[in-house]
């Protein structure tokens, strides 16, 4: 209904509209914002009311805005189990970044650790719903915030490599696995989505993550995208460029093995590699290394290993081993599907017979048998990785546009695993995984809350039932 004059006329505070509701004259606060061009006027809520020809004040400040609100109860066991092994990357990040871009960074990675498939659009609620505003506040994270900042952030390539380059220094000497990983990329804006050889199969495009990998922390050490249709010996060959690998013993599978990969690899003084040779390489069958395989590889434990060992020429060593149950289970396996197929041949068979239980290494190095097996059996860790990275933390799709977010995008998803990896080591050193599987233990700290109530509105911490307050007295948190 229209308002009357009379009412109109009452002094009231500027930039308000007056509304009839219920036999009220409601006095409402106004704004404006452009859309599509245009000044659309906004309500910011209810202010006052008009009411025996003055002006009365209900409150003083219009209803906050969703940049303006405060929660007094928030998530604090997970958020705290992730910055309590995570804390100390917010430092390195710091002695390459400025302080507002580094804690930015960290606290994205954070976010994503300890609620995974989070999107960005749903990263400023879970930071002002979690104590990770009040442990970092005042973090701008809105959608369009973080579109900003990730454009920004993966132009500023070179900090990104420079991180990642000291992560490598940091490791300098030890054994590091490298190994890729494929990611299901579709974008029409990017260069890195690209169909690999099983996406064409899947019937979407990939990028490839090139991991180095620490077996014995069970850490990510760096990380580079590269197209989902790449080499692996050619990623692998600009990743030890680029990162300047120095010292160190590499550990890749057979897809990596190149003249090129090898030759940068040798001219690193201090710099080894293992790699296994594809069945079908001359290097086997020139040398004998599937023959006369009959040293047992004593300090092995688990199972009986045969291995031989032969030096050739060109300062490069030969590495042969044989398990004999792992031979039994291939041949039974070889001549199943061909008897089955009716491809089965005398011949074939003879040829494949000394393949059975059967991997050769080629190094740089003049190592002892049991440290070459035992560092590549160590490979298989970053499988494990792969898996938390895909299935765990559920960062499995690309989700941005465009180089320079993918860039950054990857940068901080590492950021994710390396906290997500030492949450899972933490859990291995308390004998808790023995009891919780990884997101049990998420959903179980997810209880936990801070709450702020009261005059003096001081954070406390919510009552939780029995075997969760144990789970986070075992943790630390």
């Amino acid at each position: 209904m229209s308002i009357p004059a009379d009412i109109l006329a009452v002094e009231r505070p500027k930039s308000t509209r007056v509304l009839y509701s219920f036999g009220r004259y409601l006095v409402v606060k106004r704004t404006s914002k452009r859309v599509n061009g245009r000044t659309v006027p906004v309500d910011l809520g209810t202010i006052g009311e008009i009411k025996d020809g003055k002006y009365v004040e209900i409150r003083k400040e219009p209803r906050r805005g969703k940049h303006d609100r405060v929660a007094d109860i928030k998530d604090y066991g997970e958020v705290a189990l992730c910055d309590k092994v995570g804390n100390s990357i917010l430092d390195n990040l710091k002695v390459i970044y400025d302080e507002p871009d580094a804690r930015r960074i960290y606290v994205l990675a954070l976010l994503r650790a300890a609620y995974p498939d989070i999107r960005n659009r749903d990263i400023q609620l879970a930071y002002e719903t979690s104590f990770v505003s009040e442990m970092y506040p005042k973090v701008a994270l809105s959608e369009n915030t973080i579109s900003s900042f990730l454009q920004d952030t993966g132009m500023a390539y070179s900090k990104i490599s420079q991180f990642m380059q000291n992560r490598i220094n940091s490791f300098s000497g030890k054994d590091i696995v490298i190994d890729g990983m494929l990611k299901e990329c579709n974008s029409d804006t990017d260069t890195f989505s690209e169909f690999s050889r099983k996406g064409s199969k899947k019937g979407s495009k990939d990028l490839t993550l090139m991991y180095a990998y620490d077996p014995v922390s069970k850490e990510p050490v760096a990380v580079k995208p590269y197209p989902g249709n790449m080499l692996d010996l050619t990623s692998v060959e600009d990743f030890i460029s680029e990162f300047s690998v120095q010292s160190g013993l590499i550990v890749m599978d057979k897809g990596f093995y190149g003249p090129s990969a090898v030759k940068t690899i040798k001219s690193k003084k201090n710099l080894g590699y293992i790699i296994p040779l594809k069945q079908s390489s001359k290097k086997i069958t020139d040398n004998d290394m599937d023959k006369g395989i009959t040293s047992i590889l004593s300090e092995y434990k688990d199972a009986h290993i045969f291995w031989k060992k032969k030096k050739l020429d060109d300062e490069c060593y030969l590495y042969s081993f044989r398990n004999p149950k792992d031979a039994y289970d291939q041949e039974v396996g070889y001549l199943s599907r061909n008897r089955k197929k009716g491809t089965y041949s005398e011949e074939k068979y003879l040829d494949k017979q000394n393949e059975f239980g059967l991997i050769v290494f080629e190094s740089n190095k003049d190592l002892e048998p049991f440290a070459v097996f035992e560092a590549y059996s160590k490979r298989w860790e970053i499988e494990i990785m792969f898996n938390l990275y895909k299935n765990i933390i559920e960062l499995n799709t690309t989700r941005v546009q465009g180089d320079y977010r993918v860039y950054a995008t990857e940068f901080i998803n590492f950021l994710s695993v390396l906290i997500s990896s030492r949450v899972k080591s933490l859990l291995l050193d308390k004998d808790i995984s023995s009891k919780y599987s990884y997101k049990q233990v998420f959903n179980y700290l997810s209880k936990a809350k801070k709450v702020r109530c009261g005059s003096e509105r001081k954070w406390s911490s919510s009552k939780v039932v029995k075997y969760i307050s144990e789970l986070m007295d075992s943790l630390g948190v």
